[in-house]
């Protein structure tokens, strides 16, 4: 994970180098593709029924199988879990703390962007997969990745970062037992969504991935976990995702990347809608990454040095605003709001993706600290 990281945080400081040679990288070497025509992109489908994903930014027009059986929980949970990259191990951190705490509640419906989509099943399934999400994080931070590298990437290849890590970690989380039992939670009317981007499209893409695991799809193992991967590759970092879909009988494909792109928090399609009932539920929102300002003079002006800087500063304030209007959508239909982040004052590493495995623990243990204290905010 720490070669990894540094493999980004050269990346980054190559951006500029990058976008001189764009022309030059003209020849991608990802293969030939099949895209969905234009014209066909709100029918391209994997199978004709159940419905499996939504547009992420608009309503859906069957909300009700999402919220299928909410209406038997008098006091309906919610869990959403943003991206953040390596700061996933304070989100996972939370989680463990919270069970240790003693209150941490069955969640009705699980978001997760991102990293957040990689702990998602994990917090979706309960307690049970503590150990597993423990476990996963410290096969993160151990691993060594192996790319092409950055002049690679600069010729024309897809990334900079082999993604066989990352792979490897999803496998862990989703084998067919934890299938299985998302099915038969999503049978019983809870629900876990994942978010990724179709870039093709330029929109968000919400997958419900419950009805996948549901479903008669053959390879819906597979292809739960292509989900997840594709929520969690930053573009230009890890290689970029295919979805294979039909239109009229006819194989293409989708190009699927970081739901972050579009969306770092989200609870539903296109927002808390008017279909979401009424209730004195809670919505609580696990943020990785910080929402308050952080002063960091540039010593050294520089086109790389305002790249690290303007870049976090960019991801932070897009985030705190999905975040901002969750929690009005969240107090319009009646449901509390808690939120917690990572503090300001928590040491960050000095480079925008650099950040040793002993950081990763440091940040862990920090969530643990505050999941098991019970520390909530209200408001960004």
């Amino acid at each position: 994970m720490n070669s990894l990281l540094s493999k980004v945080a050269v990346g980054l400081r190559l951006l500029t180098i990058t976008f001189a040679l764009a022309a030059v990288a003209g020849c991608s070497t990802f293969g030939i593709r099949h895209p969905v025509p234009a014209a066909a992109a709100e029918t391209a489908a994997l199978i004709p029924t159940p419905v499996i994903r939504y547009w992420g930014d608009e309503l859906p027009k069957a909300n009700s199988e999402i919220f299928a059986g909410l209406g038997k929980t008098a006091n309906p949970k919610f869990l959403a879990l943003s991206g953040g990259g390596m700061n996933g191990a304070y989100g996972a951190g939370f989680l463990i703390g919270w069970t240790a705490r003693g209150d941490r509640p069955k969640f009705d419906i699980v978001t997760g962007i991102s990293i957040g989509a990689v702990i998602a099943p994990m917090a979706f399934l309960g307690p049970r997969y503590d150990k597993r999400l423990e476990t996963v994080f410290a096969n993160l931070v151990d691993q060594r990745a192996k790319g092409p590298g950055v002049i690679a990437a600069l010729l024309g290849a897809p990334a900079i970062a082999d993604n066989t890590p990352l792979r490897a970690a999803i496998a862990q989380v989703i084998d067919q037992q934890a299938l299985d039992e998302i099915a038969a939670e999503h049978r019983a009317g809870r629900r876990l969504l994942i978010g990724t981007t179709n870039l093709d499209a330029e929109r968000p893409v919400v997958w419900d991935i419950g009805a996948i695991a549901n479903s008669n799809i053959a390879n819906r193992l597979e292809l739960v976990r292509t989900i997840i991967l594709a929520s969690a590759s930053v573009p230009g970092i890890f290689t970029p995702v295919l979805i294979r879909v039909n239109v009229d009988g006819r194989a293409y494909d989708e190009l699927h990347v970081d739901g972050g792109v579009t969306q770092q928090v989200v609870l539903l399609p296109g927002g808390v809608s008017a279909d979401l009932p009424k209730s004195r539920g809670t919505l609580y929102v696990i943020y990785n990454g910080t929402i308050e300002p952080q002063r960091d003079a540039i010593q050294q002006v520089s086109s790389v040095s305002v790249l690290e800087r303007a870049v976090p500063s960019l991801l932070k304030y897009r985030g705190r605003g999905d975040i901002l209007v969750l929690e009005a959508a969240a107090r319009a239909r009646g449901l509390k709001y808690l939120l917690t982040a990572i503090s300001a004052d928590f040491p960050q590493p000095d480079s925008l993706f650099l950040a040793s495995p002993a950081w990763l623990n440091e940040l862990f243990a920090f969530g643990y600290k505050n999941g098991r204290a019970g520390i909530w905010q209200t408001h960004p």
